[in-house]
């Protein structure tokens, strides 16, 4: 009888511990490596989202999931696609790359998963909803290869794998389309500018990855990384090709090309300057629409390899994959 008792003993105890095990495991969710090393222990399920900085947002949209956030950053209101797709009520903010961001506002919408940006207060703010048991995902979409892993990273952290997957698909079908690069016996230079002719960008930055991807070489990558603070010197010196400029230049392709100080420059004499698209989401910045902006661009660069491309009907196939509704019908015009 003794040895019953301690044989049911053994079995219940044995019993209990396999039930907390398995009951830790489904609380613990899975656990994913985020773009700065972190381990990141996901909940169950991911039914609420903040999203910090513009980035995180378009990939929350082209993974279908936006209906889950319940809070974004201050750039939500100002970018058009966002305005088109989202049907929700108005979305608290919880601040901004530049600015900082609001914890207290973070947590007051008690999310179950918050996406944020590797520079800035990013990490800090990473630690600080740790001590909360809030999880959090740092993103880095700063080149091609990296806004494929965010999309794999974070469709695994939503569950949409399969959604993931397509978008990706539709990434190598853009690719696919571009003249191997390598096979272009005189490439194009060409400069590229942001919000004021002289602020332009260096190496490991996504424009560069974009122009040579495009078939055409970034004069500025010499100088240096990142952002660069140039002048109308070295832009002469440089006597690009091309000049391509950000959708949030503060002037007019127009003013641009009757500046008396450029009339010198390749680009200015040829024609050759252009406002990257598009209104309804800027194509020149970090995220999944920026491969449209390499097909446009080789197209400008070299139109006589693309003659048979039809550039409004890639671009409308691509956003009806990724946001379920065609270019045109979000506003889209002007390629």
């Amino acid at each position: 009888m003794k040895v019953f008792n301690k044989k049911l003993t053994t079995f219940f105890l044995l019993y209990v511990l396999i039930s907390i095990f398995f009951s830790y495991s489904v609380l613990a969710g899975e656990v994913i490596t985020d773009m700065a090393g972190r381990e990141v222990e996901l909940p169950e399920e991911v039914n609420r989202i903040v999203t910090s900085y513009r980035s995180a947002t378009q990939f929350v949209f082209c993974l279908g999931v936006q209906e889950k956030l319940v809070a974004s950053d201050l750039s939500f209101e100002r970018i058009s696609l966002f305005q088109k797709l989202y049907n929700g009520e108005k979305l608290p903010n919880v601040g901004s790359k530049r600015h900082g961001l609001n914890i207290e506002q973070i947590l007051e919408v008690d999310p179950d998963l918050v996406i944020l940006f590797p520079h800035n207060d990013g990490p800090k703010v990473a630690d600080k909803l740790e001590e909360f048991n809030v999880a959090s995902i740092i993103i880095e979409p700063e080149s091609y290869q990296k806004i494929r892993e965010a999309t794999q990273i974070l469709g695994r952290a939503f569950g949409v794998e399969k959604r993931a997957l397509d978008v990706i698909n539709q990434y190598d079908r853009i690719n696919a389309l571009v003249v191997d690069r390598d096979k272009i016996e005189e490439k194009k230079s060409v400069y590229f500018a942001n919000s004021d002719l002289f602020d332009t960008v260096g190496k490991n930055m996504l424009q560069t990855s974009m122009i040579e991807l495009a078939g055409g070489i970034n004069p500025a990558k010499e100088v240096k990384d990142g952002f660069i603070k140039t002048s109308l010197e070295e832009l002469m010196n440089w006597d690009p090709d091309y000049i391509v400029v950000s959708q949030y230049y503060s002037g007019t392709i127009e003013e641009l090309a009757n500046r008396v100080e450029l009339q010198a420059l390749k680009a200015v004499k040829n024609g050759n300057i252009y406002r990257f698209p598009s209104r309804v989401e800027p194509w020149d910045f970090p995220s999944p629409s920026s491969y449209l902006g390499i097909v446009w661009l080789a197209e400008k660069l070299y139109p006589e390899k693309y003659t048979d491309l039809d550039i409004e009907q890639v671009v409308e196939k691509y956003y009806n994959t990724l946001y379920d509704k065609s270019y045109s019908e979000l506003g889209g015009s002007n390629l």
